[in-house]
């Protein structure tokens, strides 16, 4: 009983710990700047008047669509390349193939400060400073290595015997990836598209190092300028923001939640 007790009041306390900052921020939109700063919880009248200003900011909309852009391209591409490297490494046995597959997870574990100098003066070279082009190509090259490690597990369950029939039938390699191939890893398409995406999404040293022109900044890039361009801290403009800015994650959660921890829990079974 005492174990059952244990167990409930530890998950409580996670649940609080994550749920209550999340409640603060939405509470926050709400308040006034003088509540906010008096430590009240509970705003003592709901106002939108941060929403308002949110949606009038200058270049918001701008900042939104730039972080929509370059997000969902460099997602389109990490996982198009991602199926192509995960296939090979699952279906052929090179030599130094797993060297070679150790090579692909490397750059995830190099801290990415230590890449952003280096790769300042190699873009700066060729003129892709403020460009979408560079931060597409970073955004791209930080999804494929996990992308293509969690869809080698699922393109290597799939029986051989399968494409080896198709084969048979005279179905080229294109006509097999497509038609048995990735129908079968659909959970583990929409695991690495999702996973690529919030990372994205949410990515902010490189924009930071990569981007200098106001108009080109992505939503954590602006969010964390916002701050200083204000003078006068104005949080509950900043609360909505920060709101704004997760949203689009919250939702492909919940949307795709199932599939998401089934496509994580057989990958590492696989």
């Amino acid at each position: 009983m005492f174990k059952k007790y244990s167990l409930w009041l530890a998950g409580l306390a996670l649940v609080l710990w994550t749920v209550l900052p999340l409640l603060w921020a939405v509470l926050a939109t709400s308040k006034t700047t003088s509540e906010i700063f008096a430590g009240e919880f509970w705003p003592r009248q709901l106002s939108l008047r941060a929403w308002g200003d949110l949606f009038a900011l200058d270049g918001f909309w701008r900042f939104a669509f730039n972080s929509l852009y370059v997000t969902t391209v460099s997602t389109i591409i990490a996982v198009a390349i991602s199926i192509i490297a995960a296939y090979a490494f699952a279906r052929y046995a090179f030599a130094w193939r797993h060297v070679l597959l150790m090579f692909v997870l490397l750059p995830r574990l190099v801290p990415r400060v230590a890449l952003i100098v280096p790769l300042y003066l190699m873009f700066a070279k060729v003129g892709l400073i403020d460009t979408y082009t560079v931060i597409i190509i970073m955004y791209t090259a930080s999804a494929i290595p996990l992308a293509t490690w969690t869809l080698i597990g699922f393109i290597g369950a799939i029986p051989k015997e399968i494409e080896e029939a198709a084969s048979i039938d005279g179905s080229s390699l294109l006509r097999r990836v497509w038609t048995i191939v990735l129908p079968l890893s659909i959970p583990g398409l929409l695991t690495v598209t999702v996973v690529s995406f919030v990372e994205s999404w949410n990515e902010f040293p490189f924009a930071l190092a990569f981007l200098q022109d106001t108009s080109m900044r992505t939503l954590p890039y602006q969010l964390f300028s916002l701050e200083s361009s204000l003078g006068l801290i104005d949080w509950p403009l900043i609360s909505a923001f920060a709101l704004f800015t997760i949203i689009p994650i919250v939702l492909l959660y919940l949307r795709f939640e199932r599939s998401i921890v089934a496509g994580l829990t057989s990958g590492a079974v696989k």
